[in-house]
């Protein structure tokens, strides 16, 4: 989800016609046993030379805002196939429950744990609801979790969801598929708004373990774990229209330079954020970051995300500086964020839309414990390859390399076309 807080609430013991209640912990994010021949069959190796690649497709949802998806397959011996958003700015799995009925989740596709052998009904300590019960029927008393969303572009929204461990598959035929057991939150209840309005089933939280209610939650983890021949690492590619997640390692044909690491701040918070030195429009300083500031990686973000008390300053001299051009489009200074070593730079285009007016989401923050956040979206991340150290607690970043289909020939990116002349246009 982008430009959001995210809070895992204490939730209390309740009797619900599937699921029970009590996880005791908080987590804050911007805006964004099965059995073993079921394991065995739906894994492939995959080299540590060559990541497991995940198709994304950018699709637009609610106020306009955009959202790259990819598809996940969960359970067995019939995986089911859900749209998710895979968000570096929260830590779960949340897919919604086959038994919700709100408004919302009829508007998506849904997780039903029946359909599959190797789902099993938990509680938040990771063991059966009921034991020697994999699934649990009529009401009983289990632990669920209420789910606070606050997020610029698509609003507010609610969930409650219960625990329900099963097998996640992702990949492609091209780099082979990896599997992974992970602890789901599976939504009972899903507020109207905010998740009508999201383009996509589910959401695969990709922070770091501070995100997360326990271990077990984290899906990244969990794939290093099963499957010890992929580097912890991961990486994002976003394109005009497509793009994709790299699991395991990384695609040098995405990169048009060297990567260029910096430490994650605050790693035990679980976001995956930078220090930013200094922020300049032009030959302008906005910010000198003499309090420090903070860039925070979110790939469910639309828009740039701009901390509340900072907002107006912002939106205020991004309009000054960007103004139509003659021929169409904007003219405008670059807008840069100086990391020190790397200063990530977008032009007007990126800033500013097709109205010459500033693409920025509020980020609605406690001033007295955030200072100063930036959430970095579509908007950085069109304009970088970015890549995530799991083991090492760092972000690497690179100019990203012009991405190209070649029509009338073989790409990976789109089919071949019947038309012999070779046309390359950019995506």
């Amino acid at each position: 989800m982008s430009q959001a807080v995210f809070r895992l609430f204490f939730a209390c013991a309740v009797t619900l016609p599937i699921a029970q209640a009590g996880l005791a912990d908080t987590v804050r994010r911007f805006f964004s046993a099965a059995p073993a021949e079921a394991q065995a069959s739906a894994q492939t190796e995959v080299a540590a030379t060559s990541p497991l690649v995940v198709r994304l497709q950018r699709v637009t949802g609610g106020q306009g805002a955009h959202f790259y998806v990819g598809r996940l397959s969960i359970g067995q011996p019939q995986p089911q196939e859900l749209q998710v958003l895979f968000d570096t700015a929260s830590g779960h799995v949340l897919l919604p429950h086959q038994v919700c009925k709100s408004k919302a989740c009829r508007e998506h596709r849904r997780y039903s744990p029946w359909k599959s052998i190797s789902a099993m009904d938990i509680n938040s300590n990771g063991k059966l609801v009921k034991d020697g019960t994999r699934l649990v029927t009529g009401e009983t008393v289990r632990d669920a979790v209420n789910l606070e969303f606050t997020q610029a572009d698509l609003g507010d929204g609610n969930a409650t969801a219960v625990l329900v461990r099963d097998q996640i598959c992702l990949g492609t035929e091209f780099s082979g598929t990896a599997c992974a057991d992970v602890d789901v939150l599976a939504a009972i209840s899903l507020t109207d708004g905010y998740f009508s309005a999201m383009p996509y089933d589910g959401i695969v939280g990709l922070g770091l373990n501070g995100l997360v209610q326990e271990t077990g939650c984290s899906f990244f983890k969990r794939l290093m774990e099963r499957n010890l021949n992929l580097v912890p690492q991961f990486g994002i590619s976003f394109g005009a229209a497509a793009g994709e997640l790299y699991l395991g390692g990384h695609d040098s044909a995405r990169l048009a330079a060297p990567l260029q690491w910096f430490p994650v701040m605050h790693p035990d918070d679980g976001l995956w954020e930078v220090a930013i030195k200094t922020i300049r429009l032009g030959n302008v300083t906005l910010d000198a970051c003499s309090g420090g500031c903070r860039g925070v990686i979110d790939t469910g973000a639309s828009r740039l995300g701009v901390q509340d008390d900072h907002f107006d300053k912002f939106h205020a001299a991004l309009s000054l500086a960007a103004s139509p051009a003659a021929a169409g489009g904007c003219l405008g200074p670059n807008l840069e964020f100086d990391l020190g070593s790397l200063t990530l730079s977008l032009r007007v285009e990126d800033y500013a839309g097709a109205a010459c007016s500033p693409q920025l989401g509020p980020l609605n923050l406690d001033s007295r414990e955030f200072k100063n956040v930036f959430a970095f979206g579509e908007t950085v991340l069109r304009r970088y390859y970015t890549a995530f150290d799991w083991k090492d607690k760092r972000i690497g970043f690179a100019p990203a390399a012009t991405r190209l289909i070649r029509l009338g020939g073989r790409a990976p990116a789109a089919p071949a076309s019947s038309n012999s002349e070779e046309n390359i246009i950019n995506v």
